[in-house]
């Protein structure tokens, strides 16, 4: 029996979900079943990836859920203590035979190399069809800016300091070296800062899918043909399910500690 940790975003539950697929191919006799903790999925929208996209959660039950909190609680205890986690595997410890599976799992080797996910989409909405039928033009280029919770003083230290301003001038400008006429759509948690950076004569800005409708952000992205990233997991699988892949800009690490090893050898890594 395995259980595993549905956590974060929706860009942190599709990690998750890709370990899970890697995990199941590795022990394919295992039953697998989902910890969902609220404490742990509060932070944003809620466990989302069932619902944006085609697949399949394992289930839970009762006995799985109580194993799944018991090691959750206990494991916070034992990282404090730094004593080693009992019955649970990390990415760290890579203790794959374990019964318990607790990380965010951001690295390219829990990813199969034929991994996909199909978007669930309703309805668009006019604005986003306007959006997707403009997508269709090799000139334009999704940019991301992720603010919001990466400003809070607990994230700065990690993620602060990466996706600059700097950052993107030299992005925007090597996208004006390789693209004819380029048109900037820029997508963020944050448009009012975005309107009073950014002045380019040939930009849009989204700032109509808020919520639980952010999802549409990331489906638009995957259409772009070119795309600049924040260090975001949500912007990182707009890019990896991109239907078009042109050029990807991307920062040349990911947080200021700790550097997963997600970024692919085909995007262009912009150092600052």
């Amino acid at each position: 029996m395995k259980i595993i940790t549905f956590w974060g975003g929706l860009g942190n539950q599709i990690f998750e979900y890709a370990y899970m697929k890697w995990l199941q191919s590795k022990y394919p006799k295992e039953k697998f079943y989902g910890f969902y903790p609220k404490i742990g999925l509060s932070a944003h929208n809620g466990l989302e990836i069932n619902q944006r996209f085609k697949v399949e959660l394992p289930p839970k039950t009762f006995f799985t859920t109580c194993i799944g909190y018991f090691l959750f609680y206990t494991n916070r205890l034992l990282r404090r203590l730094k004593w080693p986690l009992l019955f649970t595997c990390t990415h760290l410890n890579q203790h794959y035979k374990a019964c318990f599976h607790c990380d965010y799992w951001q690295d390219k080797k829990y990813i199969h190399s034929n991994f996909n996910l199909k978007f669930h989409i309703d309805k668009l909405g006019e604005k986003n069809q306007y959006l997707l039928d403009l997508m269709k033009n090799d000139n334009i280029v999704a940019i991301h800016v992720r603010r919001g919770d990466y400003l809070a003083t607990q994230n700065l230290s990690s993620y602060g300091g990466i996706c600059t301003e700097e950052y993107y001038k030299k992005a925007i400008t090597y996208m004006k070296s390789q693209l004819e006429n380029p048109f900037f759509i820029f997508f963020s948690d944050d448009p009012e800062y975005i309107r009073e950076q950014y002045t380019y004569s040939q930009m849009l800005i989204v700032d109509w899918n808020k919520g639980e409708d952010s999802f549409y952000d990331m489906f638009l992205m995957s259409r772009s043909k070119n795309m600049i990233l924040a260090n975001s997991t949500f912007s990182y699988w707009a890019a990896r399910l991109n239907t078009k892949c042109g050029i990807i800009c991307c920062p040349s690490k990911w947080t200021t500690h700790h550097q997963p090893d997600i970024i692919l050898d085909n995007w262009k890594k912009i150092t600052i």
